[in-house]
């Protein structure tokens, strides 16, 4: 009986300490201190509070709210981590992550260093970009994905909207789709005639953007350059990954049988978990205050100074004592 309550006070507290682990990754917070920071748009269609905010396409802070103002322009306020810069030469965009349509906030460098921004400081509508439309862009080849394969056109739809924002590294792949799906479209001129004309306003906004394309040309040219120079450590890589493959393979066939058990395992505690919600429901009203406790012996540092004395469980209403309720004891329970 004391083993199994062991076992179980054990499962209940790794199987908390993941839910929390679980409620922070889902909050999307960002990690250590940050400075608060405002900036205008002309537009922030499909941007929600509690987007990123990306530096090189690393999250480096949280859109906090959006709001209307003036009447003309949206006001976006986020936050960024401390050890994150803007300064008064960096550019804000509006880029899309998914196709589902999920946006983020880019930090876009200028051509200089610039003077770094002071907390609450307003990124103005100068500074700042809406990206394009996905809708028309899209709405544009909707002849083309007609006549395509469901995995052909979330390839080529990502290969487009990553282009459109200068990600270079996608323009070669991009021109690739392209032009093997021409071998299949060779016949079918009306249709291309009809996404040129529906593409017709999609270009001239882009002919407004030609230096962002230019910038994303000479990315490409110079990532090219680097990537021929290394071309034999990335040939030695490949076959790093084979052989990591296989291990993984190995890996997996063996750990299949215990993963099949602890799947079994979790829904025998999940339904544990549906029946006893009740006590559940009260052992975490009283962790902050158990965890509070804790604080204190584990002052002096990462160590847990603490003496148990003696140690009861109550299961079903009924106590249970863990260990000898007579001694012996300790000198520090005496």
């Amino acid at each position: 009986m004391r083993v199994t309550a062991f076992k179980f006070g054990a499962f209940t507290l790794a199987s908390l300490l993941v839910m929390l682990v679980l409620a922070n990754t889902m909050n999307n917070g960002v990690s250590g201190g940050t400075r608060a920071y405002e900036a205008d748009f002309t537009s922030v269609s499909g941007l929600r509070p509690g987007d990123d905010v990306r530096a090189a396409g690393v999250k480096v802070g949280r859109v906090q709210s959006i709001g209307l103002h003036d009447n003309s322009r949206a006001r976006v306020k986020f936050v960024l981590s401390n050890d994150q810069s803007i300064y008064d030469t960096t550019t804000m965009v509006v880029r899309y992550q998914n196709l589902l349509g999920q946006r983020y906030l880019a930090l876009v460098p200028g051509k200089t260093r610039g003077t770094r921004l002071a907390d609450h400081a307003l990124v103005p509508a100068a500074r700042t970009n809406p990206g394009f439309d996905l809708t028309s862009l899209l709405n544009g080849f909707e002849p083309l994905f007609a006549t395509l394969e469901p995995d052909q056109i979330n390839q080529l739809a990502s290969s487009i909207i990553s282009v459109m924002q200068g990600e270079g590294g996608t323009l070669n792949s991009l021109l690739t789709e392209t032009a093997t799906l021409t071998d299949n479209l060779a016949n079918k001129d009306e249709v291309l005639g009809t996404v040129l004309d529906n593409l017709t306003p999609v270009m001239r906004n882009l002919a407004d953007h030609g230096q962002e394309f230019d910038t994303t040309v000479h990315e490409l040219q110079a990532l090219m350059s680097r990537l021929a120079k290394e071309r034999t450590t990335i040939g030695s890589s490949i076959d790093g990954v084979s052989a990591l493959s296989k291990a993984t393979s190995s890996l997996v066939a063996e750990a299949r049988p215990d993963l099949a058990k602890d799947v079994s395992s979790l829904n025998k505690m999940a339904a544990l978990f549906a029946k006893e919600r009740d006590s559940v429901t009260s052992v975490l009203k009283t962790l902050p205050t158990t965890t509070a406790a804790f604080a204190r012996p584990m002052s002096y540092g990462t160590w847990l100074n603490m003496y148990i004395c003696n140690m009861g469980i109550d299961l079903a209403g009924n106590a249970v004592n863990v260990g000898s309720t007579d001694g012996p004891y300790s000198a520090a329970c005496r």
